[in-house]
């Protein structure tokens, strides 16, 4: 007996077969997984069991989401939602030659872009014919969402970095100032009701200030949808926030592409947004007037406060962390961000014990009760096994790109896309005594392996033909490596 749709795939862990005559044994049934064929360019390994594994669970879930587009599950929605993967595509990159897969992809969201330049929440989008049909301005409101819509931004870029793709950056230009100029203006035009109220006339630095139109916000945030207001609270911080870094990557791809008029352009729009931000948004001590992780995550990881005021922001944001029993507390926006910021803060021991932490909500929390993939919720299977949302999203695993970046210590740099030029630099803890991964770049294979030994960190590395690499090493070292294997010691 075969069952084999043609025209659909179906995302599963579990099959019942029922009037079957005899006894059915689990060699008498095969699955077949089913992907696009991308090719494997990113492993990861480590000392640590639990997170090796986590690792694999996320490369499984990306896996059956990439069937001909990135979509957020495969047993549900299947739908290509740009929020997902805007946060995951670096993760992607690493795992697999996502550069053809990703393009057709954003053919099809520009395809289904809207003529103002609104993004849509997914593409392609099966439904916008119906509702256009019906006039259903319902669903139409429901789109250009801040961190979803900035997928034409994003994803692009983080192409151009991986592979050194000119001509993806130069496809996708002209809907990516259409985004950027719809955002603008719909920032421009509205105000949230909670400013409204504050004062009928808007400051000047309002109009820069995206907290008008629609927007998921900081989704599956714990606790978060258990306030009645989550769908029409102020997200302004949000808005904002990704209006300058949209505004900003732009400006970088227009300079890029020759067009430094529009680039000027982009720059000053991004310079008029974030000043508006750090007036809106950071209060007369300092501190964050929202005062969440996901704010001082993004705050940190998008350059938004002074740089007098990024040791303050992040040490309250290790507060936030450790008030919380050290757990995070981020959804689908800032979670990729969190452990590089801390990291990046001097604050690498938090970051670790993040990573490690394995009571809800925390990654190692999904491996202990047995996933097999990412859960969109945090806690996907209760303690009474009652399962929660989908169990097979992977937006939460784009934080394996801490593993590869920084326990690793594999470095894409903006000098030199798609490896040319790059980093590695491991930043152990945790406990791990070992760690490796193994990149296939445009250019050849990167490696990174290091064990600690008896107080002695030894690290090998391979660098491919026609790059160079900065290596770092935890004591503070630093060298150049040309072409070749070379092995680096120091004391840990």
């Amino acid at each position: 007996e075969v069952f084999e749709p043609r025209h659909t795939t179906h995302g599963f862990r579990y099959v019942r077969i029922e009037g079957h005559p005899g006894r059915l044994t689990s060699d008498d049934v095969t699955g077949v997984v089913v992907h696009s064929d991308l090719r494997r360019t990113g492993w990861f390994r480590c000392s640590d069991e639990r997170v090796s594994r986590f690792h694999e669970i996320t490369d499984w879930s990306f896996r059956g989401n990439a069937c001909e587009i990135p979509t957020d599950c495969p047993q549900r929605e299947r739908a290509g939602w740009t929020g997902d993967y805007q946060l995951f595509i670096p993760s992607a990159a690493f795992l697999y030659d996502v550069s053809g897969f990703s393009v057709k992809w954003l053919r099809d969201l520009v395809a289904d872009a809207r003529p103002d330049g609104c993004i849509c929440n997914f593409a392609p989008d099966p439904a916008r014919p119906r509702a256009s049909a019906m006039q259903s301005q319902e669903w139409m409101n429901w789109m250009g969402s801040s961190g979803w819509g900035d997928a034409i931004t994003i994803v692009p870029w983080e192409l151009w970095r991986a592979y050194g793709d000119r001509d993806v950056l130069a496809e996708s230009w002209p809907a990516m100032v259409r985004w950027i100029d719809f955002a603008a203006r719909t920032a421009a035009a509205g105000r949230h009701p909670s400013r409204v109220a504050r004062s009928t006339e808007p400051a000047a630095h309002e109009r820069f200030i995206w907290d008008a139109g629609f927007h998921w916000g900081e989704w599956a945030e714990p606790g978060a949808d258990d306030h009645p207001d989550q769908w029409t609270k102020d997200k302004g911080e949000i808005g904002t926030a990704f209006l300058h870094r949209s505004a900003t990557l732009a400006a970088q791809v227009g300079r890029l592409l020759g067009d430094d008029d529009e680039a000027t352009r982009l720059d000053e729009l991004a310079t008029d947004v974030l000043d508006a931000w750090r007036i809106e948004f950071i209060g007369p001590d300092g501190a964050l007037t929202h005062d969440t992780q996901a704010n001082y995550v993004r705050a940190l990881a998008f350059g938004l406060v002074p740089e007098d005021l990024r040791e303050q922001t992040a040490d309250r944001l290790v507060a936030l962390i450790r008030e919380a029993g050290t757990h995070l507390t981020t959804g689908f926006l800032a979670t990729p961000f969190l452990l590089p910021v801390l990291a990046d803060a001097g604050h690498l021991d938090v970051a670790y014990d993040l990573l490690l932490q394995d009571t809800p909500p925390s990654w190692l929390h999904m491996v202990d009760r047995g996933a097999t993939t990412v859960w969109e919720d945090w806690n996907g299977i209760a303690e009474d096994g009652t399962p929660r949302a989908s169990l097979n999203h992977y937006s939460k695993g784009a934080v394996i790109s801490f593993l590869h970046a920084y326990t690793a210590g594999i470095q894409l740099l903006d000098e030199g896309p798609a490896y040319e030029r790059f980093r590695i630099a491991p930043r152990p803890g945790g406990g791990m005594t070992w760690a490796e991964a193994v990149h296939d770049s445009p250019y050849g294979r990167i490696e990174s392996s290091w064990r600690i030994t008896e107080g002695t960190f030894e690290l090998t590395t391979t660098v491919p033909p026609g790059t160079s690499a900065e290596v770092v090493l935890p004591d503070g070292s630093v060298a150049e490596q040309l072409p070749g294997t070379t092995t680096w010691r120091c004391a840990v």
